[in-house]
């Protein structure tokens, strides 16, 4: 398979793809998903070309059919691993995600907790009862979706 051809391009696209999510699963592992920011503009513009060289091949099946067995054998294993890779990632993340909702909760309703015990003062400067004056106390309380 020669340079510039589909193929080979999606070859190479999918071996630096499989790289970054390599990388990002080992970010994962280290607890340290902030630094998995840094990584998104190459698995975007990574994402795109391989979106790109799929079209390609789509709309020109018979390059895929005139891959000689060695090659294809070859081909195949690359597509196994880059699928794995993506599978790995997408698990990861989504524990990694799961893992920081449950964090994010559990001090939400520890906060609460907290805040429900002190109804703050009445209009005399005494200390209420919890939801005294016709009103319950609020948590404003917010976090970021993104991962």
């Amino acid at each position: 398979m020669s340079e510039g051809n589909p193929i080979s391009e999606l070859l190479r696209i999918m071996s630096r793809l499989t790289g970054l999510l390599d990388q990002e699963a080992e970010m994962l592992r280290a607890m340290k998903p902030t630094e998995i920011q840094s990584l998104h503009q190459d698995k975007l513009a990574l994402s795109a070309a391989y979106e790109s060289q799929i079209k390609i091949l789509k709309a020109n099946p018979a390059m895929l059919r005139s891959i000689p067995a060695g090659p294809r054998a070859e081909f195949k294993a690359k597509i196994k691993k880059f699928q794995a890779a993506l599978t790995a990632n997408q698990y990861g993340l989504r524990a990694t995600r799961k893992a920081t909702e449950c964090a994010l909760q559990a001090i939400a309703d520890e906060v609460q907790a907290k805040t429900e015990n002190h109804a703050g003062y009445s209009a005399k400067g005494t200390v209420g009862s919890p939801g005294a004056y016709g009103r319950t106390s609020a948590l404003a309380f917010a976090f970021d979706q993104r991962l």
